[in-house]
């Protein structure tokens, strides 16, 4: 009878899921997933709307690679041509086409709005929050477990803490609150319409609301993605961003 229960207990313990105790194995978890392609493109149709304003209609593409993020823009057309680089968090080059130059994007404007987007562009380069959040479990439900992510020390990030709702069936977020130093909420994304072919899941519309902008809010929709093209790491470079390459 001991036999048999030791047994028992070891079977539950292999399968037991990993956010019965540890956050931060459930965000190791969830980076995992959302990197797991070794490099995706996608096509995407932005639109943002501010209270007072017209809806502004972006379309770009985006190739990705680990941290490395090269975007380009086809509409509107005072945009076309404009590219991003990001290589990493604190490392972000823009071309503009009416200059012909490239400029780097400094620091201590990261938060401002990507492209004239809710989306900063800390929110547009941060590809894995495990290696800049600690993370505790905060409720688990049946279909779901919610994450507080707060920074880890000598890590800059422009929020004081995240709240991250992670779908258990894909282990990939559904939604993220991001609130300040104060502890005041100042912006929600949803992340939705999952695509899994090719046994790789990503959300196929994202929404990033700004509270602290009167709720002016961005919709992704990503029309086409491919992944694992087997992309040159030479993509990623700051001459090829002037190249248009």
């Amino acid at each position: 009878m001991l036999r048999q229960w030791l047994v028992v207990a070891s079977v539950v313990g292999l399968n037991a899921p990993v956010w019965a105790g540890d956050g931060d194995k459930v965000l190791q978890q969830v980076d995992q997933k959302a990197n797991a392609p070794s490099d995706t493109w996608f096509s995407f149709t932005a639109v943002t709307q501010e209270p007072g304003k017209a809806e502004r209609t972006m379309k770009f593409e985006v190739q990705n690679k680990g941290e490395r993020r090269l975007v380009q823009f086809s509409e509107p057309s005072d945009m076309k041509g404009t590219r991003v680089l990001v290589l990493s968090r604190t490392q972000m080059w823009v071309y503009l086409p009416a200059y012909r130059k490239v400029r780097r994007v400094a620091s201590h404007v990261k938060q401002q709005g990507f492209m004239g987007t809710t989306y900063s562009d800390e929110d547009m380069s941060t590809t894995q929050f495990g290696a800049i959040y600690d993370a505790q479990i905060i409720a688990d439900a049946e279909a779901e477990v919610n994450l507080q992510l707060v920074p880890r020390e000598g890590m800059e990030t422009s929020y004081g803490k995240v709240e991250m709702t992670v779908r258990k069936d894909l282990m990939l977020p559904s939604q993220l609150r991001f609130f300040n130093r104060d502890g005041a909420l100042i912006k929600t994304e949803v992340r939705d319409q999952y695509d899994c072919a090719d046994s790789v899941c990503t959300p196929g519309r994202l929404k990033m609301t700004d509270h602290s902008r009167s709720d002016a809010w961005t919709v992704l929709e990503a029309t086409e993605r491919r992944v694992n093209q087997g992309v040159s790491d030479g993509l990623f470079s700051v001459r090829n961003l002037e190249r248009g390459r």
